[in-house]
């Protein structure tokens, strides 16, 4: 009976230390993913004609777009990680992937808030539902 019960807690405990980090893993995948787009939604980056081969080269070498690769590779990383975790979380092991992309759609509220604030996008009302019905719908099914 003991063991029983101190077994419950222990799992317990393990599913809480994976959800804690799981949301530090989307928090980190949300803002590499905002952060990389943001960078590459700077205007005087991509306002020239990139069908240009030396306008390619360019671009490769700014360092806003290497920045913003770096961070589109952190966001991959990131996202292996939070599929990582979920798996060990016994209600949500068995879709941890599908589970995974819904989670990481936060990041569109991320993005959506960057670019209203670093480049200046303004977010209309039907933008502003949207992003909420995501997140109603991540800690929908998140929620045990």
């Amino acid at each position: 009976m003991i063991s029983s019960s101190a077994n419950k807690l222990n799992i317990i405990s393990n599913t809480s230390k994976m959800i804690f980090l799981t949301i530090i893993l989307i928090i980190i995948y949300c803002l590499s993913t905002s952060i990389s787009i943001v960078l590459l939604g700077d205007k005087k980056l991509i306002s020239n004609n990139l069908f240009k081969p030396s306008n390619v080269l360019l671009l490769m070498i700014n360092w806003k777009f290497i920045l913003s690769m770096s961070l589109a590779v952190l966001s991959r990383i990131s996202f292996i990680l939070i599929n990582n975790t979920i798996l060990k979380i016994p209600y949500l092991a068995g879709n941890a992937t599908t589970i995974t992309v819904f989670v990481t759609l936060l990041s569109i509220v991320f993005i959506l808030l960057a670019n209203h604030f670093f480049l200046n996008e303004t977010l209309n009302l039907k933008q502003s539902f949207g992003a909420l019905i995501i997140l109603t719908g991540v800690i929908i099914i998140i929620s045990k």
